[in-house]
């Protein structure tokens, strides 16, 4: 017999659901979340899952999995202290945004905006550039970059974003920063997010604060 087995990884509890696929019976257990390691409270629940269905766990054939570990992060504001590296031009990225206030009219009055998940004082900027069409019209200098990276690593960062204009077009710039980081060890032990790589779409705002958004709780999740 062949089960498959749903988890949900919460704050407080992991919940599971497993199904017998020949019968389409359902059994589901509760267990106590573990922060520290959430693997460990996973393992409690297919235990006990398995043993209120009397089930060896290599029956299991498929695992999915969920968490609202990355939104509560975000909600309780306790994730990575993040850096940010735009293109020469564009620090100023997550402060300037989209004009659009939800509301009205009225939003423009009362709405309060939040900070930024990667604030502008941990934003340094790279001098290079790609075209709207993929083409490199500078590559990446790397002399200052180096030394503003070293400033933030003393600054305590705990992850990096590397957002560059154009770069869902040419993702040339942001590997070779990449690059230069690893081969210097400039961040040891710091997380790097490329916006190429978690959403090589257009309009940088979206892109930025979606690539921020997944170094703020990456330390977390991982």
């Amino acid at each position: 017999m062949s089960y498959r087995l749903g988890v949900d990884v919460g704050g407080t509890f992991t919940d599971l659901l497993l199904v017998d696929e020949k019968t389409g019976k359902l059994y589901t257990a509760k267990v106590p979340s573990t922060p520290d390691d959430a693997s460990i409270g996973v393992f409690n629940g297919i235990e006990r899952v398995c043993d209120n269905a009397d089930i060896d766990p290599n029956e299991i054939t498929s695992v999915m999995h969920g968490t609202t570990i990355a939104t509560n992060t975000i909600l309780t504001g306790t994730g990575a202290k993040v850096g940010l590296i735009t293109t020469q031009g564009y620090r100023q990225v997550l402060q300037i945004a989209r004009s659009f206030v939800p509301g009205g009219l009225g939003g423009w009055v009362i709405y309060n905006k939040s900070n930024p998940l990667a604030p502008l004082a941990l934003t340094i900027e790279a001098d290079e550039r790609i075209s709207a069409s993929g083409e490199i019209l500078r590559t990446v200098k790397k002399g200052k970059l180096e030394k503003d990276l070293k400033a933030l690593y003393k600054r305590g960062i705990e992850a990096l974003t590397v957002s560059l204009i154009n770069s869902f077009a040419n993702d040339t710039n942001e590997k070779e920063i990449k690059k230069i980081i690893n081969k210097k060890k400039l961040l040891p032990g710091v997380p790097v997010s490329l916006s190429s790589d978690i959403v090589p779409e257009m309009q940088e705002y979206e892109r930025t604060i979606t690539t921020v958004a997944n170094s703020y709780v990456r330390p977390k999740v991982s």
